[in-house]
């Protein structure tokens, strides 16, 4: 065989090699109680457990599947969530064995339980993934950016050197540092349209304060809700970041019902109308050539004030075509940290899932990072059980993952 042809032939089955379908499927399931339930967040809440609903709350899955390899993210609006029972029945039940539970962190929601929220709720959430993986369809992946301030540091340094929280800035008074940055990921059919768009953010879902006691999504579900009625057949999921230290620039503080859900829906389709530009300017990603790749670890930290206690939770780094790399961790990290593992990520997209479980263990509360944690105020010392340096440890552990699943790890040294 001539040497030209045995290249040709070389090269053609490095391409037959390099074709891995990616196949991708959503469904979503309703989750508003139907009965009144004790309410997530705001211990100073005046009107006790829920009254009513406002506006429905959701769990919408997307099952991602590279060759042989499987996971699902489920993004919910609720507070918070950890469930080792539903990761291991998705993982024993539907073959996937990574579960991504990613709480929009909304304060207008119901509180779980002491063991988490009621069966027929991770029942609802077990079926949508079911649902989802039953209907794969052949996908792509196309991302992009944007920028807009809808937040503001919640921490101010006073005059006594010290930082405190400013809970309701009704002025709108941008104090900072923030990260304004969105990131959208879009699931295309094989024909180009959008079937999925996830809309990462970091801004605590706070807009409606103790006053309220109606469930609602919060601003995440106006966007949602406005996304979806401008991209017909589309299912908008919104991922939270790390938005320990930011609270939103609009704040519903009257006391008024109807003044109160008129400014939710400002803020909501302000960023809406931001994402849907950037959605009209997205680009595809490359052509899917590897499986999904993912590392998850289970860490242990002392308390910050009983050293004979700790907490321990689970993290996990995903790799998505050697491109897109997922940092997903359970608990309020401040935005610093989430700053951190975009800028020292290696790969061209790197996104940050705060709020995120995936492998069981507690919910760790805020997770400051070490200057925040230095300088004090809610979440920093106050209501944080973390020792200090373990939101930098968890970046760190997050690129070591990372760069590992980028075969950067090597078993001898390389040429000086």
């Amino acid at each position: 065989m001539r040497a030209s042809s045995l290249l040709l032939l070389l090269a053609l089955a490095r391409l037959d090699a390099a074709d891995l379908p990616l196949r991708a499927g959503v469904a979503r399931v309703e989750l508003t109680p139907a009965t009144s339930m004790p309410m997530y967040g705001y211990a100073n809440r005046r009107c006790g457990p829920s009254n009513g609903i406002h506006d429905p709350l959701f769990a919408k899955a997307l099952v991602l599947a590279s060759g042989d390899t499987k996971m699902a993210i489920v993004t919910l609006d609720l507070g918070n969530i950890t469930s080792a029972s539903l990761s291991r029945q998705v993982k024993e039940k539907l073959g996937i064995p990574l579960l991504l539970l990613s709480a929009s962190h909304s304060h207008s929601t119901p509180a779980p339980g002491p063991d988490g929220y009621p069966p027929e709720m991770e029942a609802k959430i077990f079926d949508a993934v079911k649902r989802a993986s039953e209907s794969l369809f052949p996908a792509r992946l196309s991302i992009g950016r944007g920028e807009i301030r809808l937040g503001y540091n919640r921490l101010l340094m006073r005059d006594d050197g010290r930082a405190r929280a400013l809970f309701d800035n009704l002025e709108r008074i941008p104090y900072g540092p923030v990260d304004p940055e969105f990131v959208l990921l879009r699931v295309e059919d094989e024909n180009g349209a959008p079937k999925a768009l996830l809309v990462h953010y970091a801004v605590h879902a706070v807009v409606l304060g103790p006053t309220n006691c109606k469930f609602s999504a919060d601003y995440p579900g106006v966007l949602q809700e406005k996304v979806e009625a401008e991209m017909p057949g589309t299912q908008c999921m919104f991922v939270q970041g790390g938005a320990g230290d930011i609270n939103p620039l609009f704040m519903a503080r009257s006391g008024n019902e109807e003044q109160d859900f008129t400014v939710v829906r400002k803020m909501g389709e302000t960023l809406a109308g931001r994402v849907l530009h950037a959605a009209r300017q997205m680009k595809p990603v490359s052509p899917n050539r590897y499986p999904i790749e993912w590392r998850s670890e289970s860490l242990r930290f002392a308390d910050r004030w009983d050293k004979e206690k700790s907490v321990e939770f689970g993290i996990t780094t995903v790799l998505i075509n050697k491109e897109i790399a997922i940092a997903a961790t359970p608990g309020e990290l401040m935005h610093k940290l989430q700053r951190a593992w975009k800028e020292r990520a290696d790969v061209p997209y790197p996104l940050f899932y705060g709020y995120t479980s995936s492998t069981g263990g507690a919910w760790p509360g805020y997770i400051p990072d070490l200057k925040t944690a230095a300088y004090g105020g809610y979440g920093a010392d106050v209501t944080t059980r973390i020792e200090i340096g373990a939101g930098e440890t968890i970046i760190e552990r997050h690129l070591i993952h990372l760069y590992d699943m980028l075969g950067m790890w090597r078993d001898k040294p390389g040429k000086p």
